[in-house]
């Protein structure tokens, strides 16, 4: 083609693309068409082959040709002239003259036949020509009835003069239809003025070719994208000028260029927002505009699953879609009616071509209002669950094929893991931003430890507590708590700070402040593992528990204090019971002798020995109750403090030896039977010896007897308390012997044990100082 210049065509509603001015073409073969997927050039179409044309003589042979008539038209004159002369010079030469004549008209002949055969030869060669014409355009038609794209040829106002099976299929109408019309008139309403405009600039422009993509409408009224190319055919005058149209359905390559834009935009949009939220628009847009669809939504399920609401959308502008926008914002759908409940139970795309009330029976009513017919839900899925619903309404028929679907799966698939990735990168900001204010400012201190045992950072609260800046506590104080940790948690069987384990457990330390206080710190670790469980740090949380501690201390010394007070409470219940059951059996027991002899010295008729016998008796036992009240009542001044001791030299074994001497004396009245005291088993002693041991004197009592059973020897210096197993169940006494014994060595500022074994016996030792002076302060301290 020869030089070219651009132009470009517009409308109201939109661009018409622009097109190239070309110079007419004579032949088909020089148009090229538009490919239908990347919407680029390709081969020429060519109608098939060539049409040969006569050969044309060259322009000197035709100017002979053309010339040689004349020319001998004019030799002819001139012979005529000069016989004419000659015969009016000389007559004689009449003959002569009459002879050229005649040859001059032989000659004419001869011209004449010359160029009426050279006429014949030009109505042949005419004929020739209108054949090859006829022929021509018989060709020309049957190349563009067997072409495989559109073609046609329209006159200067754009009507159809022939198209071809293909044009008629593309635009849904016969060939007669489209015959009956123009090519502005199978344009789209806002398009027929520029292609008006277009045709009657290529009328008069001697370069009337172009090219441009543009709007036609099928007989069913849906608008489609062709890709439309304009070559004039040959040099006519105008008016009568007519043009070859050549069109191509683009509408595969433009949807194909549509889902690649949304894909594109999808992609985009999640590469560079941090948020759905920031970008919901760009994608729902895209969806929208690029896909031909009027309304895009963003529907996310509770937590529950059992509800769908709105979260995101975008629309055309229109108020009746924005009046169903927001009504949409106040809707909750449930999940398992309608389209999108199909597709959330199927997980797969769905679509409704018929939106209505019946079909959908919230948003389907709304939708009906605002004009949309038609509606398409895709899952948002994550992992294989579904999480929420990408839909898309819209009027009329939009492209809904297998690549528009496959786009919308793989598009709610990423928006999905985007959506998912985007909320688990904004709970781990809100989750680190939550620990951070934790630590913070945490009421207790807190540290976080390296796996090599280093203090990372310690947080305000642990600072104040240990009076201690972080350089210090890093480098002295912190190495001091970890040993200090180690080792109490060693004494609870705890693992150490850094052996990785952690379970819950916390120890107790003491550690110095740097204001010079010691506090009591509880410390609690927990240990931090990495992505392959390996420790990363430890967190240590430090309590101060000094008040905790001082307070427990106060309450287990009160605990120990009651536990005391109820011991000597269960003691006191137990003397009084033991002293209610001796001083009832003394005194029952002494009164029953007394008066058994009274009543016998009272009924008379006695001997004076019997008389003197039982008065004795009497005596005894009255003594027996005077004793045990006076045992009672000292032993009860001892105890209160009131009874008070004189201080003399004495003989110790002189005291001793009286003492057995009475006990002898006393021993020699009682009428001993066969059934021995088992007090004194047979074959049994007592030994009583002394011995001086520094500045005391150390007296034993030892028998053979029965012993003590190993549970009452902290217990025989009781009152009232008695042995109650066995054979000693059978031994008289009230059980305030060994306690007014020990009342009185205790007074002497002396001391009382006994060792004993079941079975062999006992041993009572007591200590009594010599003299006072003798008494050295270890000595006072051992006897304490």
């Amino acid at each position: 083609m020869g030089p070219t210049r651009r132009r470009s065509l517009s409308s109201k509603d939109g661009p018409f693309k622009s097109g190239l001015r070309c110079r007419p073409a004579d032949k088909i073969w020089h148009l090229r068409t538009v490919s239908p997927v990347r919407g680029g050039e390709v081969e020429p179409v060519s109608p098939g082959p060539r049409q040969p044309s006569a050969a044309a003589p060259s322009s000197a042979e035709g100017l002979v040709r053309r010339a040689t008539p004349y020319s001998i038209a004019g030799l002819v004159a001139v012979y005529g002239l000069a016989a004419i002369a000659l015969s009016l010079a000389r007559l004689p030469g009449l003959i002569a003259a009459l002879a050229l004549l005649v040859g001059l008209v032989g000659l004419l002949a001869a011209v004449v036949a010359v160029i009426k055969r050279d006429a014949g030869s030009a109505a042949a060669s005419a004929e020739r020509e209108s054949k090859l014409a006829r022929d021509g355009e018989a060709w020309l038609r049957a190349a563009l009835d067997h072409a495989d794209v559109g073609m046609g040829i329209v006159d200067a106002r754009g009507g159809w003069l022939h198209v071809n099976t293909r044009l008629g299929a593309m635009l849904g109408r016969s060939e007669a239809d489209l015959l009956a019309t123009s090519l502005p008139g199978v344009t789209a309403d806002s398009l027929k003025g520029a292609i008006t405009d277009s045709l009657a600039q290529a009328e008069s422009s001697p370069d009337g070719g172009w090219r441009a993509e543009t709007l036609q409408v099928r007989a069913d009224g849906v608008a489609f994208p062709v890709s439309l190319s304009v070559t004039p055919l040959g040099d006519r005058p105008a008016g009568a000028r007519t043009f070859l149209v050549q069109e191509m359905d683009i509408s595969a390559a433009k949807r194909a260029e549509s889902v690649r834009n949304v894909m594109v935009a999808v992609r985009h949009a999640i590469a560079t927002s941090a948020t759905w939220e920031q970008a919901s628009p760009a994608v729902l847009s895209a969806m929208g505009s690029e896909l031909g669809w009027d309304v895009a939504h963003l529907w996310s399920a509770d937590s529950d699953g059992k509800m769908l609401r709105l979260r995101q959308s975008w629309h055309a502008d229109d108020p009746r879609l924005s009046e169903f926008d927001r009504a949409a914002h106040h809707m909750a759908l449930h999940t398992n009616s309608g389209l999108m409940g199909r597709a959330i139970r199927s997980g797969v795309p769905a679509v409704n071509e018929e939106v209505s009330a019946a079909s959908e029976s919230l948003i389907g009513e709304a939708a009906r209002r605002a004009g949309l017919t038609v509606e398409v839900a895709c899952p948002v899925t994550v992992g294989g669950t579904v999480s929420g619903l990408l839909v898309l309404f819209g009027r009329g028929r939009p492209d809904i094929d297998g690549e528009v679907m496959t786009m919308l799966t793989m598009a709610g698939s990423e928006i999905g893991q985007f959506i998912h990735r985007s909320e688990t990168t904004v709970a781990l900001q809100r989750s680190e931003a939550d620990h951070r204010a934790i630590f913070e400012r945490a009421p207790i201190g807190i540290a976080r430890i390296s796996a090599e045992g280093e203090l990372v950072e310690g947080n305000a609260a642990l600072l104040k507590m240990l009076v201690h800046d972080i350089q210090t506590l890093r480098t002295h104080a912190w190495p001091e708590l970890q040993r200090a940790y180690d080792l109490a948690a060693g004494r609870a069987n705890l693992p150490p700070l850094l052996a990785g384990i952690s379970d819950g457990g916390s120890v107790q330390v003491r550690a110095a402040t740097g204001d010079g206080r010691w506090l009591w710190l509880q410390m609690s670790a927990a240990s931090i593992p990495d992505l392959k469980g390996r420790p990363e740090h430890v967190l240590l949380m430090v309590e101060d528990v000094t008040a905790v501690r001082e307070t427990q201390d106060k309450l287990e010394e009160s605990l120990s204090a009651q536990q005391r007070a109820n011991a000597d409470l269960e003691r006191l219940d137990r003397t009084k019971t033991e002293f209610l059951s001796i001083v009832s059996h003394e005194f029952r027991t002494a009164l029953t002798g007394i008066q058994g002899f009274s009543e016998l010295i009272r009924d008379g008729g006695l001997e004076p020995d019997e008389l003197r016998a039982y008065g004795g008796y009497i005596f005894n036992d009255a003594d027996r109750v005077n004793r045990l009240i006076g045992d009672m009542l000292d032993l009860d001044r001892m105890e209160s403090g009131r009874m008070s001791i004189r201080m003399a030299d004495v003989d110790i074994n002189e005291v001793l030896s009286d003492t057995v001497a009475r006990a002898a004396t006393a021993s020699s009245m009682v009428e001993f039977k066969p059934d021995l005291d088992p007090r004194l088993p047979e074959g049994g002693t007592v030994t009583i010896s002394s011995r001086a041991e520094g500045g005391y004197a150390l007296i034993t009592v030892a028998d053979t007897g029965l012993g003590i059973p190993p549970d009452e020897i902290v217990h025989v210096f009781e009152r009232f308390r008695r042995v109650r197993s066995g054979a000693a169940q059978s031994i008289a006494g009230t059980g305030l012997g060994l306690t007014i014994v020990k009342q009185i060595v205790e007074m002497h500022g002396g001391k009382i044990w006994v060792e004993s074994a079941v079975g062999h016996g006992s041993a009572f030792h007591f200590t009594i100082p010599l003299a006072l002076e003798a008494v050295t302060p270890a000595m006072q301290l051992r006897h304490a």
